[in-house]
């Protein structure tokens, strides 16, 4: 009996996960040109040094793959195909990357968790996950850095807004290391949603102050409530 319950949890665990990643991928699916050049940017100040050049190719020819073809962030890849079209070897002598090379390179980006596996090879190949740098822990980090390095945020900003302008609504992802603030889920661009603490109904504005990274079940949930109200319910005392 105890194997039957365990298999079930196993079994719905699966599940959520499935409709999980559905539910990312068409998010992923609404990715418009003006999305593009952000995410390029992140991966190449915030992934890129952290991973060899060899890693870099692999990483953008997956990330090829599955988010720009397909709106995805899944992809199913041979290693052998890899070898070849990627990039050059390091000789320059042949156009064909080395077996051994793909392999520590596919093994490389999953420690730094860049990639990650998601089944059982088959003749087609390993289906890998692609994540976006505001889900590799090492990315966050380093935009913390580069955060703590910039200007501060002006004082007086009473009159910009926050929420209705996109550039402005990354500050706050960015600030948040795109982490759902009621829940902690880790969330992307494409699944992130914005919260005022204090409702626009209860006066609250789109400062800065009074919007966090939400996910879309939190903010669904919270509705217009203040934000301790909500947390109060779903953390009773």
């Amino acid at each position: 009996m105890s194997q039957t319950i365990s298999q079930i949890h196993s079994l719905l665990d699966r599940l959520e996960g499935e409709i999980e990643l559905a539910r990312e991928s068409a998010s992923m699916q609404a990715l418009s040109g003006l999305e593009l050049p952000d995410i390029l940017r992140d991966i190449i100040d915030l992934l890129f040094p952290h991973i060899t050049p060899y890693q870099a190719a692999i990483y953008i020819y997956l990330f090829r793959h599955s988010v720009l073809a397909g709106g995805t962030p899944l992809v199913r890849a041979s290693t052998r195909g890899m070898q070849t079209g990627v990039i050059k070897s390091a000789s320059g002598q042949s156009t064909d990357l080395s077996l051994r090379s793909v392999r520590e390179s596919l093994s490389e980006l999953e420690k730094i968790g860049a990639i990650q596996k998601q089944g059982e090879p088959n003749r087609e190949g390993t289906p890998y996950r692609v994540f976006l740098p505001e889900e590799i822990e090492v990315c966050q980090r380093t935009r913390e850095k580069l955060r703590e390095m910039s200007k501060p945020v002006p004082v007086k900003e009473q009159d910009i807004d926050y929420y209705n302008i996109r550039e402005n609504r990354l500050k706050i992802y960015e600030r948040d290391n795109y982490k759902c603030q009621h829940c902690g889920k880790q969330l992307t661009r494409f699944t992130t949603t914005l919260d005022h603490v204090t409702p626009v109904s209860k006066g609250g504005d789109n400062r800065f102050e009074n919007l966090i990274t939400s996910c879309l079940d939190c903010n669904s949930k919270k509705n217009s409530r203040p934000l301790g109200d909500f947390m109060a319910d779903v953390n009773p005392s």
